[in-house]
């Protein structure tokens, strides 16, 4: 309704015992009160492209209660209350609502997931289904930095690329630009959503060709590249659109300014079983709020439903840097040092952080000693050089040698190794600098980009809230 795209009588489903034309339900958490936020980042997660594949939906409607549960509790869990205010989720758990009715993959024969326009070599091939209309239409609408979609019948995490333009001739997927970021996403994903309970192996990951298969018209590369490739790939990938189904769809939809498609849209393939017995669905243990704080011990599992929450939390989180105090005082005595606490959250490495202190007079500006480390998303898995984990915890002292009102700020440099790319068979294709908001948008001071009344402006330093201390 939103949209105003129209419903269509042979696109039918099944509510109350009648036959109705089928909708694509959209949930959107977000904390209303505090909008407008122009800068607030926006998250996508789909179930169902493949209708058939049922996992998803469960995952997403789990995902969706356990964030308005706490969200609306006094006693609730600070860190998802935090994710709540300040960022926007969209969830769409059946994508593909005719496949997910009539438990089949395709709508009406179409495969949605082959229906998007990227490296398809006839323009009437894309935009045939609703699924791929109304996925289109909040994609045109938002500003997503970071996309999942659940599907099934294999078991892993995979990122760009994903089409048989961008397989190398050795059978090898093609290193995207934004290939390291992606990688370190999808390898804490992995540990900290937990090991399958039947093999007691982690999620394995890497390129979508590599681990999958490649694939023309996927919703992955499409939301990854729609906005940018055409400038610098030949034959340009991305086409409009001109199907004829359903009395065909504008061709302008189809054409996207530079901002909207330039998220990671990872693929979760989430189970073996496109339809697993109930009993592999799991509990809430792995879901507590000590369960969620850090990574499962090796020795404990999870099932799907709490496994792919996990991962998709840990995913929220890491959409945008953040800094919060952990405790600090409102007052202080001349030559007497008093401590801050602060922590680094929404990155994995932490290049600098230290405290920033002014009075009122803001020529006087001084900076604690720089200190670096890694916040609680680190994980020996992903292969860095790391002396000590922190989790994301610092502390200073600071002595005021002056009475006075004095203002301080924790800040901090994260994330900057993101903006680094590959050499030799690991450079990138095409071979330009990171395209994507999440990478700029902590690496690039000079990245800005808008849609629709969102903006996505990169900085490489993030604060803390200011704490006024007065010093006698």
């Amino acid at each position: 309704d939103k949209y105003g795209l129209p419903k269509y009588s042979e696109v039918n489903c099944t509510r109350n015992n009648e036959t109705v034309p089928c909708e694509q339900y959209v949930i959107k958490i977000t904390d209303e009160e505090t909008l407008p936020d122009p800068e607030r980042p926006e998250l996508i997660f789909s179930g169902s492209v493949h209708g058939n594949e049922r996992v998803g939906p469960q995952v997403l409607v789990a995902l969706a209660e356990l964030l308005l549960s706490h969200a609306s509790r006094t006693d609730g869990n600070p860190w998802l209350q935090h994710l709540v205010k300040t960022r926007t989720i969209v969830i769409v758990p059946t994508a593909n609502a005719y496949g997910y009715n009539h438990n089949v993959r395709r709508e009406l024969g179409v495969d949605p997931n082959r229906d998007f326009p990227y490296n398809l070599g006839d323009t009437k091939e894309c935009m045939e289904t609703t699924a791929a209309r109304a996925l289109n239409e909040l994609w045109r609408d938002h500003l997503f930095q970071l996309g999942i979609t659940f599907h099934a019948g294999r078991e892993c995490i995979t990122y760009e690329w994903g089409a048989k333009n961008h397989v190398k001739e050795s059978g090898k997927s093609d290193k995207s630009p934004d290939n390291l970021s992606q990688q370190q996403l999808s390898r804490v994903m992995s540990r900290f959503g937990g090991k399958f309970e039947d093999s007691a192996q982690y999620y394995p990951d890497g390129t979508m060709n590599d681990v999958v298969y490649a694939v023309d018209g996927g919703m992955e590369d499409w939301g990854y590249a729609a906005s940018w490739e055409n400038e610098y790939t030949t034959p340009k990938p991305i086409k409009e659109c001109n199907p004829s189904s359903f009395g065909g769809y504008p061709a302008e939809k189809t054409r996207y300014n530079n901002a909207t498609h330039r998220a990671f849209n990872v693929l979760i393939e989430a189970s073996n079983s496109k339809q697993p017995n109930a009993t592999t669905w799991g509990d809430s243990s792995t879901l507590s709020d000590e369960a969620l704080s850090d990574y499962l011990p090796e020795a404990e599992m999870a099932g799907h439903v709490p496994r792919n929450t996990r991962l998709s939390l840990l995913y929220i989180d890491l959409v945008q840097p953040y800094v919060l105090w952990k405790t600090h005082p409102y007052k202080g005595n001349v030559n007497k040092a008093v401590t801050f606490e602060w922590e680094v959250a929404g990155a994995i490495i932490v290049d600098k952080t230290q405290l920033k202190v002014w009075s009122d007079d803001p020529t006087g500006v001084t900076h604690t000693q720089a200190q670096s480390g890694v916040t609680r998303w680190y994980h020996k898995d992903l292969g860095l050089k790391v002396k000590t984990n922190n989790k994301g915890l610092f502390s200073a002292d600071v002595d005021f040698a002056t009475t006075g009102t004095y203002y301080v700020q924790a800040i901090a440099t994260v994330d900057q190794d993101w903006a680094t790319q590959g050499t030799g068979e690991d450079i990138p294709v095409p071979k330009v600098k990171p395209q994507t908001h999440i990478v700029n948008a902590r690496t690039n001071d000079d990245w800005l980009y808008s849609n629709n009344g969102r903006v996505v402006r990169g900085q490489t330093v993030w604060t803390s809230q200011t704490v006024k201390i007065v010093v006698t």
